[in-house]
């Protein structure tokens, strides 16, 4: 059962997570090289991460909606825009909001600072704060499937 959940987590958020954590330590990288600002480069870093993350889970599950409702011979609507939302809401919302607000800016800030090597440092920031991250969105999306359509 726990192995099944793992795959699924995994299918879930795999590509949306490391494409936004290339980007993010990217970005992280490229603003402090640019103007030597440790406390941008960790917000516009975490900014990067959320717009690449969001953006490759609204995709896959928008069409995965899509999908079910041609199978059903039903037209996605505004409502089935807004169902979608609202199970990203759920899935995500309180995560998110501890996330943008303190936690993935504090690592990104903090581990870097703590290290040599900026790269390298971004990266387990950026882990660190994934790892704060997935636990309640992993709750939340048990909860959603459990609850919601």
């Amino acid at each position: 059962m726990l192995k099944r959940k793992i795959k699924e987590w995994l299918k879930r958020y795999f590509w949306a997570d490391t494409l936004s954590t290339i980007v993010s330590i990217f970005v992280a990288w490229a603003i402090k090289e640019t103007t030597n600002d440790r406390v941008l480069s960790a917000f516009l870093a975490s900014v990067a991460a959320s717009v690449i993350f969001y953006g490759v889970i609204i995709l896959r599950d928008v069409k995965k909606s899509m999908q079910s409702h041609r199978l059903r011979n039903k037209k996605y609507q505004a409502r089935s825009i807004l169902i979608d939302f609202r199970n990203l809401m759920v899935e995500f919302g309180p995560a998110e909001v501890l996330d943008v607000l303190a936690v993935r800016p504090f690592f990104m800030y903090l581990i870097p600072t703590l290290m040599t090597n900026f790269i390298v440092g971004s990266f387990i920031g950026k882990t660190l704060a994934d790892i704060v991250f997935f636990v309640p969105a992993i709750l939340m999306y048990e909860v959603r499937k459990k609850h919601l359509r």
